[in-house]
């Protein structure tokens, strides 16, 4: 009895696999090149499991091989993979693909419909009511927590130099920089000092493993299963684990700031009008958190504890590991060369003399030439190597292929950073590519580091002057290299975010001033 079910569940498999194989779906998707694929699985095991071989695969190998433009399967699910400005203009300035998809369901636990994750009208009011926390004005008040910050890492960076164990000998630099950042995206996001870059911190240790442990379920089988059956997993269980201490973090900082937000506003009731007016005169203007212009927007946009957590989480996601390995990859690029690092120094002395004042932002929109820098890091390690996109209707693309409804865009930021159809000697490391006489012409769509349309990233200007500071400060104070001969040259990986293969060991020499 039970071979003849077997034998009836195995031709009811393989008729339904044949029609769908079939289908119109399948076979318009199959129409556009790609790689060969296997019954059931796709290409998915032709995709290597380690992040280094994975990248290598879908953003240098098959993008070469299928000119930038490309299907690919995974398991039952069709990509179509992109890494040409022209279609990327197309799927990204367009209001038709600004849905995520399923491909980010394994975030809401974390991030909910948070500004990241969210579609149609609810992701259209967001962005709307979000907007005017990163106006230029509010920026500027977060630059004493970028300066202090940074003031703090190289402190850190100098200790360690102070050590007679350690004096001239390499510093992996990536847990530094992610401690810093930590401390900037917490005291701008939520209002609060956790000191990561001086004691341990269990919420950066979570937000680290979950990353970690939610990347291995993208490229495992088990994202072609039941969620509840990957939730009985070791793993699955690890993946609860971080995400309560995250969300237990981020929900008692809410409560508390309520409450002092609550005493404040009650304070402030029991005064008289002409007393509150003396002394709003003669004090300075209260920087506000993240957190603080959602809980004050939260009155009017009829906004739950929930919802303002999933804005706050979602912010603390792009804005710190993000954050941490661009700073990672600008400091390789220093380090390996040497002559665009004096370059850049040359530029600080020009702005700040001799001087380790803090950089306002006057400051930083005076250095040109770190931002071509900047830029350049991000064309060739972008920290988000790729993003997703839903077919929502069929639609024909530009280049002739119909896509149908259901498929999924797969943009290849990593990819298109290196097209030599876009940058010449795609390879190298050359920051005047972005001097405004290099970049006229260019293809707007030919660097998107922050995306681009109307989900591009909302915290751009914010990042980009966070990395200003960072890196004028680290470069006022210290001198970068990187042993080439002895490591070879620093492999990336695209975990969630594009990270360095292992460490990232530099020798740190600190600067004498005449």
């Amino acid at each position: 009895m039970f071979l003849v079910i077997f034998g009836l569940a195995v031709t009811f498999a393989f008729f339904f696999y044949l029609k769908w194989e079939n289908s119109s779906y399948v076979r318009t998707i199959d129409l556009i090149p790609g790689p060969p694929k296997l019954p059931l699985f796709g290409n998915a095991l032709s995709i290597p499991l380690d992040t280094h071989g994975w990248l290598q695969k879908v953003s240098v190998e098959w993008p070469k091989k299928y000119d930038h433009f490309y299907r690919g399967w995974f398991g039952f699910k069709g990509y179509i993979d992109i890494s040409c400005p022209l279609l990327v203009e197309e799927i990204l300035s367009s209001q038709k693909f600004i849905d995520k998809g399923s491909d980010y369901d394994m975030l809401m636990p974390w991030l909910g419909e948070g500004l990241l994750t969210a579609s149609g009208n609810k992701w259209r009011k967001r962005r709307r009511l979000l907007t005017p926390a990163f106006h230029f004005q509010i920026l500027d008040n977060f630059f004493d927590t970028f300066n202090k910050s940074a003031n703090i890492l190289c402190q850190q960076l100098g200790a360690s130099q102070s050590d007679d164990s350690l004096i001239g000998k390499e510093i992996d630099v990536f847990p530094y920089l992610k401690r810093c950042t930590l401390d900037i995206i917490c005291e701008a996001a939520m209002g609060i000092q956790v000191n990561a870059q001086q004691q341990d911190s269990e919420y950066l240790y979570a937000v680290q493993r979950f990353s970690t442990v939610l990347f291995e379920y993208f490229v495992s089988i088990w994202s072609l299963l039941p969620r509840w059956m990957y939730f009985m997993t070791k793993k699955g269980k690890e993946y609860q684990k971080y995400l309560k201490i995250i969300h237990d973090f981020t929900s008692k900082v809410i409560r508390d700031r309520k409450k002092e937000m609550e005493l404040e506003e009650a304070v402030k009731e029991s005064k008289d009008e002409q007393e509150a007016a003396r002394e709003s005169e003669f004090e300075p203007r209260k920087r506000r958190a993240f957190l603080d212009l959602m809980l004050i927007a939260a009155k009017e946009a009829n906004l739950t504890d929930t919802d303002i957590r999933n804005e706050v989480d979602t912010f603390m996601f792009e804005g710190h590991d993000t954050t941490a390995c661009a700073a990672v990859w600008f400091l390789y690029c220093m380090a390996t060369h040497p002559d665009r690092q004096e370059l850049v120094r040359k530029e600080l002395d020009d702005v700040f003399g001799d001087s380790h004042r803090p950089c306002t932002i006057e400051d930083a929109t005076k250095l040109k030439y770190l931002e071509c820098c900047i830029k350049e890091t991000l064309r060739l390690y972008p920290s988000v190597p790729h993003i997703k996109r839903l077919n929502t209707e069929d639609f024909v693309l530009s280049n002739g292929y119909k896509i149908p409804a259901g498929a999924s865009y797969s943009i290849h930021i990593y990819a298109l950073h290196r097209n030599d159809q876009l940058f010449p000697d795609p390879l190298a490391f050359n920051p005047e590519r972005f001097q405004l006489d290099q970049s006229a012409g260019r293809h707007a769509f030919a660097f998107v580091p922050f995306s681009a349309g109307p989900r591009n990233c909302i915290g751009q200007r914010f990042a980009m002057y966070e990395e200003k500071v960072i890196f004028s400060t680290l470069l006022r104070r210290f001198r970068f290299t990187y042993d080439t001969a002895k490591h070879g040259p620093a492999l990336p990986c695209a975990d969630m975010l594009l990270k360095p293969h292992h460490e990232m060991p530099l020798k740190i020499t600190p600067l004498v001033r005449d």
